[in-house]
């Protein structure tokens, strides 16, 4: 607001922030002008009470947390955890370049750069929506990356497969031979339930809200899904897969690492049944656009890795550049020099 005083030719201003009252003179008696230094002084004002306070990081995990993906929420949870005693007492405007590397450093001394590249994600995708969505903070700084070494993607043979389910016990054959089936991940297996099961129509579907990419995926079942299907009937009354008449949470157990040794099948997770479903599939001829639909993945890059595993749609092109018969026939005569 501006107003004259009696005892000065200058206009005044006057505002409040934060509780406290902001009065001082001008220093004009032009009134234009003087609305122009009373709008400057108001904005600055109210940029030193945003550079004096900050957000903690302790209020940016906790709203992380509440707007996360419940997917992801554990493992979002142990690395937020490990970083606590780094960042547990620091506000956002207190992380820089130097205690993102001080973090750094202390996680390679734990594991290997693939690991390290997980944490500094997870701190930087909390900075940056306290950045750009929720504006807690006016930088962030740069978070360096390590490049990972691409991975070879991990199957089983089919004579692997079935010397593993001879020792698995029923329960878990059961799930595996069904994730062999159907290539599905292992949460959309163990909490499958009998609603989301047509057996007449040979399809079974994951909700929107149980995949990666949130949009919902058919499930073609073929014979051997059904078989296993069959044999589930009537053990309860809403999961389709349990043990023991109780529901099934995670199926890479202790005793799952236990049979895989004794079968002599090393390096192997749960979640490589469906990249061997993904291997068996394109080693049998299954075009990688079919298998991207059949898996639900989000882009052809996530199919890419099986890629090499089939080599049958470059044949044609590799028979371009071949000699004719009768053309090796001519050169070993000496009619070609």
């Amino acid at each position: 607001m501006l107003y004259k005083r009696k005892d000065s030719p200058y206009y005044w201003y006057k505002f409040k922030i934060n509780k406290r009252t902001v009065q001082r003179s001008t220093g004009t008696s032009e009134k234009e002008k003087a609305q122009k230094i009373a709008d400057k002084a108001k904005a600055d004002a109210w940029d030193l009470v945003n550079e004096t306070y900050s957000y903690s990081w302790e209020q940016a995990v906790t709203r992380w947390m509440n707007e996360s993906d419940k997917r992801s929420l554990s493992s979002d949870t142990y690395m937020i955890q490990w970083l606590e005693p780094y960042l547990g007492d620091k506000n956002l405007n207190e992380i820089d370049n130097k205690l993102i590397e001080k973090i750094i450093q202390a996680k390679l001394k734990e594991t290997g750069k693939t690991r390290v590249n997980r944490i500094t994600t997870l701190i930087g995708s909390i900075l940056n929506k306290a950045k750009k969505e929720w504006n807690w903070t006016k930088s962030v700084p740069h978070i360096r990356k390590f490049k990972e070494p691409s991975k070879r993607v991990r199957w089983i043979t089919r004579e692997e497969a079935l010397r593993l389910m001879r020792i698995l016990p029923d329960h878990m054959e059961a799930m595996a031979r069904f994730n062999l089936a159907t290539g599905l991940r292992m949460r959309n297996i163990t909490h499958l339930e009998w609603e989301q099961v047509d057996m007449q129509r040979k399809v079974a579907w994951i909700h929107s809200d149980q995949i990666k990419n949130d949009k919902a995926l058919p499930v073609p079942l073929n014979k051997d899904a059904i078989r296993v299907l069959r044999q589930q009937i009537g053990k309860h009354s809403i999961r389709v897969f349990t043990y023991r008449g109780n529901p099934i949470d995670n199926a890479n157990t202790r005793l799952f690492r236990r049979c895989l040794k004794e079968a002599g099948i090393e390096s192997f997770r749960w979640h490589d049944f469906r990249h061997t479903w993904a291997s068996w599939l394109v080693q049998s001829g299954c075009p990688l656009h079919v298998l991207k639909e059949m898996g639900g993945w989000s882009s052809m890059d996530m199919v890419m890795k099986y890629a090499h595993l089939s080599s049958e749609h470059l044949a044609g092109y590799s028979e371009m550049v071949s000699f004719k018969t009768d053309e090796f026939k001519l050169v070993r005569n000496g009619d070609i020099c």
